[in-house]
C-alpha cells in the first residue's frame, strides 16, 4: 500500500514538473523582457491575437474533445492484442474471437471517423482564421502613412503575409498534436502501471531525462528557423526587385552581376536550411538511439517478467505496444517549442507593423472646397536638412496654377503634403481660409482632392475596372461620363473598347495613354482641386492640345494645380506661377510678369528664345 502511494506520488510529481517545463517553455516564448513598456505591448499582442481566435473557440472545443476521444481509442489495438493472446486464443471461443474482432474493428472506424471529423474541423478552422488573419493586416497596412512603404521593400511586406501560415500551423499543433500527445503519454503511462508498476516506474523515471534532452534542442532549433525566416525575406525582397527592373538589368548588360548576387542571397538562404537540417539529424540521431535503449530496456525486463510467470505473453506485447506509442508523444511534446517559438517569430514581424501609428484621419469633415492657402510651410525627411523652406502658394476655385523648379527642388514632395501623405513640420496649411488641413478627415479631403502622379499606375484589368476602381457603376453611366468629357476617341482607339484589359495578359499602354487614362480615372471622381505632378510630359502633341482645351473648360468647376519643370505650355493655362528656388517660393506671378525678373522660369524662356529682346517681344 505504501509502494502504491509512492509511485502515485512520483507520477503526480513528474507530470507536474512535466507541465511545468512546457509552461516555462511557452512563456519564454512570449516574455523575453521585464519591462512595463514591452508587458503593455505584450498584452496588446495577446489581446489581439485572442480577438482574432474567439470565433473558432466553438470549432477548437470540438477538436480537442475529439482529440480525447482518438487518443483513447488508440489504446484499442494495445489491449486487443494482450486480450487476443492471453484470452481469446487459448480458449479457441469462436464466437469470443469473432465479437471481439467486430468490437476493435467498431472502435477502429470510430476512430478513423473522429481523427476525419477533427481533421475537417482543423482545415475549416485554418481556412477562417487566415483569412481574419490576412484580412485585418492586410487592412492595417492600408491605413499606414504613406512614408511607411516607402521605406520598406515590397518582398519585406510579401514575406509578413506569408508569415501567416506560420500562424495558423502552431494553432493546429497547439489544438491537434499537443491535446492528442498529452493524453497518449498519460494515458499509455496509466496502462504501464496497470499491467506492471515495475515497468511505469521504468518509464516515468527515464522519459522526463528524454524530454529534457529533447528540449535542449530548443534554442538551437528556434534560432536556426529565426535565421531561415530573415533570409526568406531578403531572397523574396531579391527577386522582386531585381524582376521588377529587368529593363535596367538588361540596357546595362549587368545580368551576371545580379546573377552573383541571387547566387549569393539565395546560396545563404539554403546554408540557413541546411544549419537547421543538421540540427534536426542530430535529434532524430538521438532519439533513435534512446528509442531503442528504452525499448530494449523494456521489452528484456518484460521478458524477465514472463520467465518469472509473473507477467503473460499478451501482457507483454500490450506493454510493447503502449511503450512503442509513448516516446513519439514525448518527443512531440518536448518539441512543442519550436513551432510555438516561429509562430510567435512570425506573428511578431507582423504585428510590427499593425502596431505602427495609424495615418492620421482627422476630424473636421469638409464637402466643399473653395481655396487652399500654403502658408510658411517648411517640410524635411526625418533629421535630413529640410526640402521645403517657408513655402507660400494661394489657389482659388476656378483659378489654376503652377509649381515649376528645377527637378529635386522638392515640387513633388509639396504634393505629397497637399494630399496628406508627409505632414509638414512648420507652417500652416489652411482649407477655406479656416480649417487647418491636419484637422479635415482624410477620407473627405482626398474626395475633393484628384491627383495624377508622375508614376501612373494602371492595374491588371479591363479599362472599366481601372476608371471606377471598384465603385459599382454601369457601363451606360461610365460611357456618358466619357462622351461629356470627350474621351470617345480614346476608349474606341483600345482593340475592345472598355473591355481592353491591361497589364499582365492584356495589352501594354504607352505612357501618354497612360496618363489620358489616368486622367479619365480621376475625372471620373469629379474632384474639386486637380493636382497634376508632370502631367502630359510624354504625351504627343494632338493628345496634348486636347487635354489643355479640356483643363481650359474644367477650370471653371476645380482648382487646378500643375507641377512641373516643362514649361513651354503653362503660359497658356497657369493664372500664377510659383517658383521653387532652393526649397523656397523665391517668386511668383503670371508669365508676362516672372519675365521681368531673373528667376527660373525666365531662364528658360531667354534660353529657348535665344535674346532678351526676343523674350518682351513674343511676351
Amino acid at each position: 500500500m505504501i509502494l502504491n502511494n509512492i509511485i502515485y506520488f512520483l507520477i503526480i510529481a513528474i507530470l507536474i514538473l512535466a507541465f511545468g517545463i512546457i509552461y516555462q517553455v511557452i512563456q519564454s516564448m512570449t516574455i523575453d523582457e521585464n519591462s512595463e513598456r514591452f508587458n503593455k505591448r505584450h498584452e496588446l499582442r495577446k489581446k489581439w491575437f485572442l480577438n482574432i481566435l474567439k470565433p473558432d473557440h466553438k470549432t477548437i472545443s470540438y477538436s480537442i474533445i475529439l482529440g480525447i476521444c482518438i487518443a483513447i481509442l488508440g489504446m484499442s489495438i494495445a489491449v486487443f492484442a494482450q486480450q487476443l493472446i492471453d484470452t481469446i486464443l487459448p480458449s479457441k471461443d469462436t464466437n469470443m474471437l469473432i465479437f471481439s474482432i467486430a468490437i476493435v474493428t467498431a472502435l477502429l472506424l470510430i476512430k478513423a471517423y473522429f481523427t476525419t471529423l477533427r481533421d475537417q474541423y482543423l482545415i475549416s478552422q485554418s481556412k477562417n482564421l487566415n483569412n481574419r488573419i490576412i484580412d485585418r493586416f492586410y487592412t492595417s497596412l492600408l491605413r499606414l502613412p504613406k512614408p511607411f512603404f516607402d521605406t520598406r521593400k515590397i518582398g519585406e511586406l510579401v514575406a509578413r503575409f506569408n508569415d501567416t501560415q506560420r500562424i495558423q500551423n502552431v494553432i493546429k499543433v497547439v489544438v491537434g498534436n499537443v491535446v492528442i500527445h498529452t493524453l497518449i503519454s498519460l494515458v499509455s503511462l496509466g496502462f504501464l502501471f496497470f499491467y506492471s508498476w515495475q515497468i511505469g516506474l521504468i518509464a516515468i523515471t527515464s522519459l522526463p531525462f528524454y524530454f529534457l534532452f529533447m528540449y535542449g534542442f530548443n534554442t538551437k532549433i528556434i534560432k536556426a528557423q529565426k535565421e531561415i525566416m530573415h533570409s526568406c525575406t531578403d531572397n523574396e525582397s531579391n527577386y522582386i526587385d531585381s524582376l521588377q527592373n529587368i529593363s535596367i538589368i538588361k540596357n546595362t548588360n549587368r545580368q551576371g552581376v545580379f546573377q552573383k548576387m541571387n547566387q549569393r542571397i539565395y546560396g545563404n538562404f539554403q546554408d540557413k536550411i541546411f544549419q537547421l537540417g543538421k540540427i534536426n539529424i542530430r535529434l532524430s540521431l538521438f532519439s533513435s538511439v534512446f528509442g531503442v535503449l528504452f525499448l530494449m530496456g523494456i521489452l528484456i525486463y518484460s521478458s524477465f517478467l514472463v520467465y518469472t510467470e509473473v507477467m503473460l505473453i499478451g501482457e507483454l506485447t500490450a506493454v510493447l505496444c503502449i511503450a512503442f506509442s509513448l516516446l513519439p508523444s514525448v518527443a512531440q511534446l518536448a518539441l512543442v517549442a519550436i513551432p510555438i517559438s516561429e509562430a510567435k517569430v512570425a506573428f511578431d514581424r507582423m504585428h510590427e507593423f499593425i502596431a505602427l501609428e495609424e495615418e492620421a484621419t482627422g476630424k473636421t469633415p469638409l464637402t466643399k472646397f473653395k481655396s487652399l492657402e500654403i502658408k510658411n510651410v517648411s517640410f524635411g525627411f526625418s533629421d535630413k536638412e529640410n526640402v521645403l523652406n517657408n513655402i507660400n502658394i494661394k489657389i482659388s476655385k476656378k483659378q489654376c496654377i503652377a509649381i515649376v523648379g528645377e527637378s529635386g527642388c522638392g515640387k513633388s514632395t509639396l504634393s505629397q503634403i497637399i494630399q496628406k501623405f508627409y505632414t509638414h513640420t512648420s507652417g500652416e496649411i489652411l482649407v477655406n481660409k479656416e480649417i487647418p488641413l491636419k484637422q479635415i478627415l482624410t477620407k473627405d479631403w482626398r474626395n475633393i482632392i484628384g491627383v495624377i502622379p508622375q508614376e501612373v499606375t494602371i492595374f491588371p484589368n479591363t479599362v472599366f475596372d481601372n476608371i471606377v476602381l471598384g465603385e459599382e457603376d454601369t457601363l451606360q453611366n461610365v460611357d456618358a461620363f466619357i462622351t461629356e468629357y470627350g474621351f470617345e476617341d480614346f476608349i474606341q482607339s483600345l482593340p475592345k473598347g472598355y473591355a481592353t484589359m491591361l497589364g499582365k495578359g492584356g495589352i501594354n499602354l504607352s505612357k501618354g495613354q497612360k496618363q489620358v487614362l489616368a486622367l479619365i480615372r480621376v475625372l471620373y471622381k469629379k474632384p474639386q482641386l486637380l493636382v497634376l505632378d508632370e502631367f502630359t510630359a510624354t504625351m504627343d502633341k494632338k493628345t496634348e492640345r486636347f487635354v489643355f482645351e479640356l483643363l481650359e473648360q474644367l477650370k471653371s468647376k476645380m482648382a487646378i494645380i500643375f507641377i512641373s519643370d516643362h514649361l513651354h505650355y503653362l503660359k497658356q493655362i497657369a493664372d500664377e506661377i510659383y517658383v521653387i528656388q532652393e526649397g523656397e517660393t523665391k517668386v511668383h506671378g503670371n508669365h508676362i510678369t516672372l519675365l521681368k525678373t531673373p528667376n527660373f522660369y525666365s531662364d528658360f524662356w531667354k534660353k529657348i528664345l535665344k535674346t532678351p529682346e526676343t523674350v518682351n517681344y513674343i511676351s
